[in-house]
Parts: C-alpha cells; sequence; structure tokens
C-alpha cells in the first residue's frame, strides 16, 4: 500500500481524463480549419492587392520615363533651319542627332492604334534636290513610342505682342520656336500633362 494513497487516487484519475473525446477533437479541428481559412485568404487578399498596385505603379513609371525621355529631347534639339519644327495637335517635328548625324525627330499620335509614334529620319533622307525638306513622315520606320493611349495633345506656347499675353495654340504656323511645348497624354484611368520649355526659343 502506498504511503499516500490519496494522491495516488487522484494521479489515477486524471491520468483516464487526458484522452479527447471524438466530438472533442473534431471541434478543435473545425476551429482549426476555420482559423487557418480565415488566415489564408486575408494573405491571398493582400498579396493579389499588392501585385495589383506593383503592376499600376511600374505601367505609370513606364509612362513617366517615356515623357521625360521626350522632354529631353525637345529641350535639346540642335539649332537648324526654323522649319524643321512642325506642330500640330497630334504631331511635333524637330531636328536632333541621331548617332551623331543630324536628324528629324517626329513624334505622332495614331488614333486607330491608340499609340503614339517615334520617328527618326536623317536629314539626308528627308532633303529634297532643291534643298527643301520633306514634311511627310515615313510611317514605315516609326517605332511604337507608348501604346493602349486614348488620346494625345501637343500645344504650343507664344507671347502675343498684340494682347501682351502668353497664349497656348495647338497649332504652330510660325517660323520660330515656340516659348514652351504642352504635351497632354490620356489613358484609361489617368492623364499626365508635361510643359517643355525650349531654351533656345
Amino acid at each position: 500500500m502506498p504511503l499516500f494513497p490519496f494522491f495516488y487516487l487522484n494521479r489515477k484519475s486524471s491520468s483516464n481524463r487526458l484522452a479527447f473525446s471524438l466530438v472533442e477533437l473534431l471541434i478543435a479541428v473545425l476551429i482549426f480549419s476555420v482559423v487557418i481559412i480565415a488566415i489564408y485568404s486575408t494573405f491571398s487578399g493582400g498579396i493579389s492587392l499588392f501585385r495589383k498596385i506593383i503592376n499600376v505603379d511600374i505601367s505609370r513609371q513606364k509612362v513617366l520615363l517615356k515623357i521625360e525621355r521626350f522632354a529631353r529631347e525637345v529641350r535639346q534639339q540642335i539649332p537648324c533651319r526654323s522649319f524643321l519644327f512642325f506642330g500640330s495637335k497630334v504631331r511635333l517635328s524637330f531636328s536632333g542627332l541621331s548617332d551623331f548625324l543630324p536628324s528629324r525627330i517626329t513624334y505622332y499620335y495614331d488614333n486607330q492604334a491608340n499609340a503614339l509614334y517615334r520617328v527618326i529620319e536623317p536629314l539626308s533622307e528627308i532633303t529634297t534636290n532643291t534643298g527643301s525638306i520633306d514634311l511627310k513622315v515615313k510611317a514605315d520606320s516609326s517605332r511604337v513610342f507608348l501604346k493602349n493611349i486614348k488620346e494625345v495633345n501637343f500645344s504650343y506656347l507664344f507671347l502675343d505682342l498684340k494682347s501682351n499675353d502668353y497664349i497656348w495654340v495647338e497649332e504652330w504656323p510660325f517660323d520660330y520656336l515656340p516659348i514652351a511645348v504642352k504635351i497632354i497624354i490620356r489613358e484609361e484611368k489617368e492623364e499626365y500633362v508635361k510643359i517643355v520649355f525650349l531654351p533656345r526659343a
């Protein structure tokens, strides 16, 4: 007979209660499954939202980088004959360098393809025998600069001496450079506006 029979009896009865019944086990598994499903759905929702944000940011950054490239080229155009600069609502042509050769750089918007194109034409290819420059742009040498664009608008700033006021126009009929060029690019949900001041104007 043990010295402490009461302790021995309590220990024996507690060892019988250590096992779970089938109902308790099923309830525990059910609660555990609900918690795991809740954690997983929250985590997967956060991951999908994060991916959407990253994709939007990357596409927005691509557009902003392209606009900065456009602004740099317009700002750094080389001095040349004034009629190399041509501006309309959907097209802008100006002088530039391509592989260290004087060229005409043209940006134009095609509303059927919903794309902004960039064309580089060396001056030797667009100059006629009489010394004039062909105003037509060769579409076969164009490359897509930005795609999935809903609208592109160019406008040009100049000082009107009659009203002594700065005015934006959508066509550039003058034989000198404008003070600034504004480009507006509209996507499905975004609009980008960039004003480029020309240092040689």
